[in-house]
C-alpha cells in the first residue's frame, strides 16, 4: 500500500512517493560514535530503538526521510503547515511545495470536501467538537455546506470570466476546497506530527491523515512505530 484516501470521499489522498532509511539505518546512525554497524536487526538493536525513543534521543531518526504527496482540504493544509513554521530545524528536515491557485485554476465544482457526518460544538473545549448531530440536522447541514461550496465555486468562475486574475479570484473560495502539496520530512518530525494529530484534542479530519501516515510508514520502520506507540 503506497496511498490512502483518509477522508474516504474518493477525493482525499496521501501517497508515499519516496523513502530513505529504515530501522536498521537508525540503529547504525545511533552507533556511529562507536564506529559500529549492524547488517540486520537483533534483539539488542530493537531495545536500542526503544531506548532512543523513550529517552528522546532524536538525532538518529533524522536520517530516515519520507516524501509524501498530499491532497487535502485547505483548512487541513493550514493546520498541517503549522508543523513547518514551528519547526526548530525547518531548513534541514522539512520540505513543503504546495499547489498555487495563483497559477492553477479550479475547473471542477466537486473539488470540495463535504463532511458526511457533522459534529456538535464541544461544551467544554472552545476549539473542539464532539458527538454527532441528529440525523435530520445532519442532512440539513450537508445541504447547507454543499450549497455554500457551490456558491463559492460559481463566484470564483464568474470572476475569472470577467477577467479577474487568479490571485484575486481565489479569495472567494471556501476553506473546504481541495489543494495539494509535497511534504518531505524526517522520521523524527513525522513522529512529532503523528503524536499531536492523533491526540485527543486534534480535529478528526487531520487525525485521519495522521493515521494514514502511520499505516504508510509502518512497513518501512515497524520497530520505530512500535516503540513510539509503546512510549507515547
Amino acid at each position: 500500500m503506497t496511498w490512502v484516501d483518509p477522508l474516504e470521499d474518493g477525493k482525499s489522498k496521501i501517497e508515499l512517493i519516496a523513502a530513505l532509511g529504515s530501522d536498521l539505518d537508525i540503529v547504525n546512525d545511533a552507533r556511529a560514535s562507536f564506529e559500529k554497524t549492524s547488517t540486520q536487526l537483533s534483539d539488542k538493536d530493537i531495545k536500542l530503538i526503544h531506548y532512543l525513543i523513550k529517552h528522546q534521543h532524536t538525532s538518529p531518526f533524522r536520517g530516515t526521510v519520507f516524501k509524501f504527496k498530499v491532497k487535502a482540504p485547505l483548512f487541513v493544509c493550514r493546520q498541517w503547515w503549522k508543523h513547518v513554521i514551528a519547526s526548530n530545524h525547518n531548513d534541514e528536515q522539512l520540505g513543503w511545495n504546495e499547489k498555487s491557485f495563483r497559477y492553477v485554476e479550479i475547473d471542477d465544482s466537486s473539488e470540495f470536501y463535504i463532511p458526511k457526518i457533522f459534529r456538535q460544538q464541544s461544551k467544554n473545549n472552545k476549539q473542539a467538537s464532539e458527538g454527532k448531530l441528529p440525523e435530520d440536522a445532519n442532512q440539513q447541514a450537508i445541504e447547507i455546506y454543499t450549497q455554500q461550496c457551490q456558491t463559492s465555486y460559481q463566484a470564483y468562475r464568474n470572476l475569472l470570466e470577467l477577467g479577474v486574475g487568479r490571485e484575486q479570484a481565489r479569495g472567494v473560495l471556501v476553506p473546504s476546497v481541495y489543494t495539494s502539496w509535497v511534504w518531505t520530512v524526517s522520521l523524527q518530525a513525522v513522529l512529532h506530527f503523528i503524536s499531536l494529530r492523533r491526540g485527543a484534542g486534534a480535529q478528526s479530519e487531520i487525525g485521519a491523515y495522521a493515521q494514514a501516515i502511520t499505516s504508510l510508514i509502518k512497513p518501512i520502520v515497524p520497530i520505530s512505530i512500535e516503540a513510539w506507540e509503546t512510549h507515547y
